[in-house]
């Protein structure tokens, strides 16, 4: 029944609004152990998700040399499925690295090794980068370099990259991606800072004016903003407000909450007084996301990218949820 009542509710949805069409549901892959569950293979399938954007590791500086670090491991090879690698390079790497052909040759020949050992064809890459105005010219160089080894690259692009294209700059790829969220700061105020619509609505104007295609990226994760004295500790990925409802808390509002007896929480120490604010994103704010993209993106994306795969973050939504944004 409950299947019926969300297939009956898309078909709802399709017939009511206008000039819009389905558009594929791909997922990131964040986990350093490549490995699915039964209920994440249901789900791929039930959505028909064909692709997933795998980190494959990041690259950071040690003693002053780009290294691969927490680089992913398939413990069983994916199928009937599509793998993008995705490599994230912090922007330290930019900032003191200038051989971009260099560095572009090891990162290629890494997702290489990897994609040889296990048995994986690609027909992309994906870079992550939080590019700055100091290490554009480098990252920009190095994109240029990539593309000689593999020419199908896209790139992430935050909000102030696009609010800010003619300062930033515009990687020279196929095609970017929009992580349309960490739109605000980590704080202890009321604030979420994955995402929050009136934060949204001051880059969105822009979004029309960016020169290159955009896919959309949409955030399903969570955390908890560790508090305590009046200052952000840590984030706690993953918890969430169900997680909340029980003895070990006390509710100061909506997403606020106080510890009320010293215990560990999943290896972490909370003590008594310590605040933990709950940032996630409601299935309502998901469809209010869409709702403002879909008036101000130029062209309709070719893919909705949900950031980030796993059993807790897939069942926090009924199906439907996932359906309607995938409507354009």
């Amino acid at each position: 029944m409950k299947k019926w009542l969300a297939i009956l509710s898309v078909f709802l949805l399709a017939s009511c609004v206008p000039d819009t069409e389905k558009t594929p549901l791909s997922f990131y892959f964040w986990r350093t152990s490549f490995q699915l569950s039964q209920t994440e293979k249901d789900y791929l399938q039930e959505l028909d998700v064909r692709k997933l954007y795998v980190r494959y590791c990041d690259v950071a500086l040690k003693n002053g040399e780009a290294i691969p670090v927490a680089s992913v491991v398939f413990n069983e090879s994916p199928e009937n499925i599509d793998i993008v690698p995705v490599v994230y390079i912090k922007n330290e790497v930019f900032l003191q690295n200038s051989d971009t052909k260099d560095l572009a040759a090891k990162i290629m020949d890494y997702i290489g090794q990897i994609n040889r050992k296990n048995n994986i064809q690609i027909n992309e890459v994906q870079f992550d980068c939080d590019w700055s105005l100091k290490s554009k010219d480098h990252y920009f160089q190095f994109i240029e370099e990539a593309k000689k080894l593999q020419p199908n690259l896209s790139a992430t692009i935050r909000l102030h990259q696009v609010k800010y294209s003619k300062k930033t700059g515009v990687p020279a790829v196929q095609h970017g991606v929009l992580m349309y969220y960490n739109m605000g700061t980590i704080d202890v105020g009321d604030q979420n800072s994955i995402y929050d619509q009136n934060i949204a609505h001051r880059y969105i104007q822009s979004f029309s004016q960016y020169p290159l295609p955009l896919d959309i990226a949409l955030p399903i994760f969570s955390w908890g903003v560790h508090i305590r004295k009046n200052q952000v500790t840590n984030l706690i990925g993953g918890m969430r407000l169900k997680d909340m409802q029980n003895d070990h808390f006390d509710k100061l509002s909506d997403h606020k909450f106080q510890v009320t007896e010293d215990f560990m929480y999943e290896g972490r120490y909370l003590a008594k007084g310590d605040i933990i604010k709950i940032e996630e994103p409601s299935a309502k704010q998901l469809k209010e996301m869409v709702a403002d993209l879909r008036k101000s993106i130029k062209n309709k994306p070719k893919e909705i990218i949900l950031y980030d795969l796993n059993e807790q973050n897939l069942t926090e939504y009924e199906t439907d949820v996932y359906q309607t944004v995938s409507y354009w």
